[in-house]
């Protein structure tokens, strides 16, 4: 009964991501929550497999897209074009572990460990997971006409390194849709 508990627990308390909202616009013109976000890339997860260079454990890939945001119920979101945020991986670790301990133990340490293993970006599962962030990232800023790129003036250099990842682990769907549509933002001004 301990472990049912714990389980039901820690799904109660995750259905506070809802109320995480992210600086991305949804097609509605309204604040994109990361409950929604966390969906949209298992989505793109599902669609854009083909595109990777490497060898992808999809369920893996989807356990950490799932996992990845939910320690912002307690660390908060950090926009992407935003501000640095100094203490970011340890505010972030520290709310991961707070969270996965709702579970039972063997829960908690798998959870903890996928999410590290998200944020370190080492193996193909996390690349890929990463990836997926990234697309649905710049997507969000497609369908909303560049508003994060606008409302926080990025610049080229700083988007190119954002979504680096894709050109380095999809290259194909980079070179031939994402790099053309960042010079079309650029060439509007919407990036700087």
């Amino acid at each position: 009964m301990k472990r049912i508990k714990q389980q039901m627990d820690f799904l109660h308390e995750i259905d506070k991501v809802k109320d995480v909202f992210r600086e991305s616009l949804t097609l509605n013109k309204r604040r994109e929550n990361d409950a929604e976000h966390s969906w949209h890339m298992a989505m793109v997860a599902l669609t854009l497999k083909e595109y990777f260079i490497g060898e992808v454990n999809l369920e893996r890939s989807l356990k950490m897209i799932l996992l990845h945001d939910l320690i912002e119920i307690y660390a908060g979101d950090t926009p992407a074009f935003g501000a640095e945020r100094p203490n970011k991986r340890e505010d972030e670790t520290e709310a991961a572990r707070k969270l996965f301990s709702i579970l039972p133990e063997d829960q908690e340490m798998e959870f903890l460990e996928l999410w590290l293993e998200f944020e370190d970006c080492q193996t193909d599962d996390a690349k890929y997971a990463n990836v997926c962030d990234r697309y649905q990232g710049f997507m969000q800023n497609l369908t909303s006409h560049g508003h994060t790129w606008k409302k926080f003036e990025a610049p080229m250099d700083r988007v190119l390194e954002r979504v680096d990842i894709l050109r380095t682990c999809v290259p194909e769907l980079f070179n031939s849709y994402v790099l053309p549509e960042l010079e079309r933002y650029r060439a509007r001004g919407i990036i700087k």
